[in-house]
């Protein structure tokens, strides 16, 4: 999730906090906006034409193999949900660092 629709989530609350007020939330980019480390290792290197170089992990019995947020109860009881979506948001993270840090560049 974008951190331009976390601050828009906490002003909405703000707005909204006789209905918020005592709740629990789960909050996150909700499943449109769901992807896994190695699809988010696919588009880095796709947009950064590079490879990484990692290495994948058996997978453990203790291991979530999913977790994506159900943000059902933010939409209607606040009336929020997130508008950047995963793709933009990653290429606006990656256009923040490369702005921020020249040696990255």
């Amino acid at each position: 999730m974008h951190a331009d629709d976390v601050i828009k989530l906490y002003f909405k609350t703000i707005e909204n906090i006789n209905k918020a007020k005592g709740q629990a939330f789960n909050i996150g980019g909700g499943m449109e906006n769901s992807l896994s480390l190695l699809e988010l290792f696919d588009f880095l290197e796709r947009e950064l034409d590079l490879r990484l170089q990692y290495t994948k992990l058996s997978w453990r019995a203790s291991d979530q193999k999913v977790f994506v947020a159900n943000i059902e109860k933010a939409r209607k009881l606040i009336e929020w949900e997130p508008k950047v979506d995963k793709i933009k948001g990653v290429r606006m993270m990656l256009d923040w660092l490369l702005d921020n840090f020249a040696f990255l560049a």
